[in-house]
């Protein structure tokens, strides 16, 4: 259970861009599920019902301050972000959050929960409510675009 924690909260964490909002989120999360102790009988995965909640309760949350901002790849913001070598990871989370706002929302999600919540394909299927091949097809996608960027960029 502690390895879920930490790969929720490194989720959270990645997808908020803040440590605190991640707890907060999280701490939430748990608060409602011991609020309604009868909606935990009925969950057939209890791991992807979680995630799948703090996927909703982060993309609300992001919606709502409205911080994810795409990013044209030729702006002067990306141009700015460090060399992601960097030993910094406040200034490697910038390269790569940079990196994954310019791409399509439905494919960095795939990417985030795949890389950040150690979540397999069938797992995030379930978590966002697509297909399996759906999910595939926007991971590859997105990585293509990724590495698209980063070979112009370098």
């Amino acid at each position: 259970m502690e390895q879920e924690k930490r790969k929720l909260f490194c989720y959270a964490c990645c997808y908020l861009g803040d440590v605190e909002e991640a707890k907060d989120v999280l701490q939430d999360i748990f608060l409602n599920l011991c609020k309604s102790p009868e909606v935990i009988v009925n969950i057939r995965d209890l791991k992807c019902y979680i995630f799948r909640c703090l996927f909703n309760h982060c993309n609300t949350l992001v919606q709502r301050k409205n911080r994810l901002r795409i990013l044209n790849i030729d702006s002067k913001e990306v141009a700015e972000i460090e060399d992601p070598k960097s030993n910094d990871f406040e200034q490697e989370y910038i390269f790569i959050n940079g990196l994954l706002n310019t791409i399509p929302q439905e494919q960095s999600e795939v990417i985030r929960l795949h890389i950040h919540g150690e979540k397999t394909f069938r797992e995030i299927s379930e978590i966002i409510g697509v297909p399996e091949a759906s999910v595939k097809s926007r991971y590859r996608y997105g990585i293509e675009k990724l590495r698209k960027m980063i070979r112009i960029n370098y």
